[in-house]
């Protein structure tokens, strides 16, 4: 199958689109800072009027202030912006900036929210799962979704949504997540993963072991392809027998990948681009994993879960002499999640 590689076109893309983030959030810095220093010049003028007429005192609200400035930059608050934003974060808690970092991370918790209240009904449901922090209440709430929604664990209320649309838009914010130069948001990203391989164990789909059999069609990359990346720690793991060894290396394998991403940001928090095949070729650079056979920042963990489950589905179709290496990659499958599961903090 073709290969595809991104060309200088890309880069270029690709850099316009964070510069374009960068400088919404700096808007949103300047117009929250402006705005609240407007509020808190005429509560003050009003409380000292407030004081000579005996009336109570204003406060101002700058969370109402900065919930109004985020929503007004609704349609510009995409997976960049929140890699932008990371960016921030990190400069500034590594320059000690409190003030700023107690800032960014309201901004964040307000887009996130603004991006909620637009949610369809099914990614309500992949939010609400995301949250949970047991496999069973996973299981229950996409059960109550799927039946016709309701109200579940008490005090949760659950939008109707079928187990195919709850995998479906899961697996939609995952590669929004995965092919981005940046993951946005590590813990988001495994959380929602551990949501979408919830919804495959639940569904029809799903053979007598739990595992999930039918080609997964990805927007990252083609059924019909395996990424360098994923086929290769794939091709470590499966000649490994035992089972501590194999959970240790896909998760010393995670732990690399976001290490070595989180060092491609230059003191100043702004993302620094590297050339990328999206995992299907070496990179130009020397990584310092060519004794891998591949480069750790090329390896998305839901990709490599997607890549274990089309690679199982091929092998099944060969018939009894692959039978041996489809139960490897069953048990590596359930390895992975459970991996996943515990980054996700579930």
């Amino acid at each position: 199958p073709p290969v595809r590689v991104e060309d200088d076109g890309d880069a270029d893309d690709t850099n316009a689109r964070i510069d374009a983030a960068a400088a919404v959030l700096d808007t949103i810095i300047r117009e929250t800072v402006e705005a609240i220093f407007i509020e808190e010049a005429a509560t003050e003028v009003f409380n000292e009027a407030s004081d000579a007429d005996a009336r109570e005192p204003m406060e101002v609200d700058k969370r109402k202030i900065l919930r109004g400035v985020v929503r007004g930059h609704f349609e510009k608050l995409d997976g960049t912006f929140l890699a932008a934003l990371g960016a921030y974060v990190r400069a500034s808690e590594t320059s000690g900036d409190l003030q700023l970092v107690s800032l960014l991370n309201a901004i964040k918790e307000e887009t996130l929210a603004t991006v909620t209240d637009a949610l369809t009904d099914e990614m309500q449901v992949v939010q609400l799962v995301a949250r949970l922090s047991s496999n069973e209440e996973r299981f229950e709430v996409i059960r109550v979704a799927h039946s016709g929604g309701g109200r579940v664990l008490g005090d949760i209320d659950v939008p109707a949504a079928s187990v195919e649309n709850v995998e479906r838009a899961a697996a939609q914010l995952i590669d929004e997540l995965e092919l981005q130069e940046q993951i946005p948001n590590w813990d988001l990203l495994y959380q929602v993963i551990v949501v979408r391989e919830t919804a495959r164990q639940l569904s029809k789909l799903a053979d007598a072991n739990g595992v999930y059999s039918e080609t997964v069609v990805s927007g990252s990359f083609a059924p019909s392809e395996l990424p360098k990346a994923e086929a290769a720690l794939i091709k470590e793991l499966v000649v490994v027998n035992e089972v501590a060894r194999r959970r240790a290396l896909i998760a010393k394998t995670f732990d690399s990948t976001r290490e070595e991403l989180d060092k491609e940001l230059d003191t100043s928090g702004k993302v620094k681009l590297k050339p990328t095949t999206r995992g299907f070729q070496p990179r130009v650079e020397s990584s310092g994993n060519n004794s891998r056979g591949f480069d750790v920042k090329d390896l998305r963990p839901g990709r490599f879960i997607d890549s274990i489950i089309n690679l199982r589905v091929s092998l099944m179709r060969e018939g009894e002499q692959s039978m041996p290496i489809v139960r490897r990659l069953g048990e590596l499958y359930f390895e992975a999640v459970d991996v996943i599961v515990e980054n996700a903090g579930a």
